[in-house]
């Protein structure tokens, strides 16, 4: 629902929604980036930092926006990262069907 935030060297950049940005004003030499998503609670959803060297043909990075509000996003190299507590989502999702399916036939049962 809503588009990730950028900041690099403490300005902000503008991102026009998901998926692949390409910006070429920034220099050659070292920079702090950090990027999350605008939320309720809590206000920076899936927080990234990372400070890292640009060579002068350029750098390419991947943000992976969490599976779970409250944790972290991934930052770095493209196609090696992960959405962080997306095992444990899955876990959960699959526990509570089987649960309501157990739920079921139990009632099923008795009546």
């Amino acid at each position: 629902m809503t588009k990730p935030r950028l900041t690099i060297d403490g300005h902000d950049v503008v991102v026009h929604d998901w998926g692949q940005q390409y910006y070429e004003l920034i220099p050659g030499g070292p920079h702090h980036l950090e990027i999350f998503v605008p939320y309720m609670f809590p206000r920076r959803v899936g927080r990234a930092k990372l400070d890292f060297m640009v060579p002068e043909e350029g750098v390419a990075l991947e943000y992976m926006a969490p599976s779970f509000t409250f944790a972290k996003g991934n930052l770095g190299a493209p196609g090696q990262q992960k959405s962080a507590a997306q095992k444990s989502v899955w876990a959960f999702s699959i526990g509570f069907v089987a649960l309501v399916l157990i739920a079921n036939v139990i009632l099923r049962l008795h009546s």
